[in-house]
């Protein structure tokens, strides 16, 4: 039995399956594509039960109503593979809830996983993202913590906890675990994100926008997620400034246009361009290309 790259035990004995459980956790948690290489691996090891299992989540990550038609059959394939641990079995359990639709039971499993198993992270980032979503953010924070001090080695660790102590407006606390984080990983790109939150929050405009700009050269391999969201947050300090040609320019080279399809993307282009408007920046005819595919998400199966 083989370790992932936090010392969690695998079922996997094959390299290849190991290589994409790794790339998955690490680019789940990084937010660099190289995540999406779980589905070319599950579909090469149909008998994995962990690969399989993260393929599933990825698919539902997809955030579109196919998104669980996709997900379903990985995770089948996950519930009949052999050879299963204990852990394995709790994750595969965990997608099962989301691709059924039961969030409450995904976040308790979530939370009894990290209670046993805290190194494990990526269960930590998909509870987090979905107390996010509902709102709990006390929630938020005390799953991070949860995570130390087994997982104190690991900077998304602490940018976890940084988004955690922010989204409770704990605000020098946030400022100082994105700081750690950024110790560990100066390209940590969540612990970025709370900083900027922190700092806009707190006024500190001019600090945040060199801040932003300081460390903008590490978005460029990202997620189109990422890459745009911490583009977004930049703008807003360009926004806050009157520099009406750099938010135009973020907004055209690095928030919009990356995938124009996915809707974390046209979320933030949307709240983007009523911002910029509500701040008297003309924005052209930006509206009708983000109006055209955000209307296309409801005539896709």
């Amino acid at each position: 039995m083989k370790q992932d790259l936090y010392g969690l035990e695998t079922s996997t004995d094959r390299p290849e399956t190991l290589q994409a459980i790794n790339d998955f956790i690490h680019g789940f948690l990084s937010y660099q594509p190289k995540a999406a290489g779980i589905i070319a691996a599950a579909d090469a090891d149909p008998d994995g039960p962990l690969v399989n299992a993260y393929a599933a989540l990825l698919w539902m990550f997809l955030e579109h109503p196919i998104a669980p038609e996709k997900a379903r059959p990985y995770l089948d394939r996950a519930k009949a593979a052999p050879g299963a641990n204990a852990r394995e079995q709790e994750v595969i359990r965990a997608v099962g809830h989301w691709i059924d639709g039961d969030v409450p039971a995904l976040v308790a499993t979530c939370d009894a996983i990290t209670d046993q198993w805290p190194r494990d992270l990526a269960m930590l980032k998909l509870a987090q993202y979905h107390l996010f979503n509902t709102g709990d953010a006390a929630g938020m924070l005390r799953m991070a913590l949860k995570s130390l001090p087994e997982a104190e080695d690991i900077a998304y660790t602490h940018g976890m906890i940084a988004f955690g102590y922010e989204q409770c407006h704990l605000l020098d606390r946030a400022e100082a675990a994105a700081r750690r984080a950024m110790e560990l990983r100066h390209d940590e790109p969540w612990a970025h994100h709370a900083l900027a939150h922190v700092m806009l929050t707190q006024g500190r405009v001019a600090e945040g926008a060199r801040f932003m700009e300081s460390v903008a050269e590490t978005w460029s391999d990202l997620n189109s997620f990422m890459r745009s969201h911490n583009w977004w947050h930049l703008a807003l300090f360009y926004l806050s400034q009157g520099r009406h040609d750099d938010v135009r320019a973020a907004y055209d080279q690095h928030i919009w246009g990356l995938e124009k399809d996915y809707s974390q993307d046209q979320v933030g282009a949307v709240s983007l361009l009523a911002r910029m408007e509500f701040a008297g920046v003309d924005v052209g005819d930006r509206w009708g290309d983000v109006a055209d595919h955000v209307a296309a998400r409801g005539r896709i199966r």
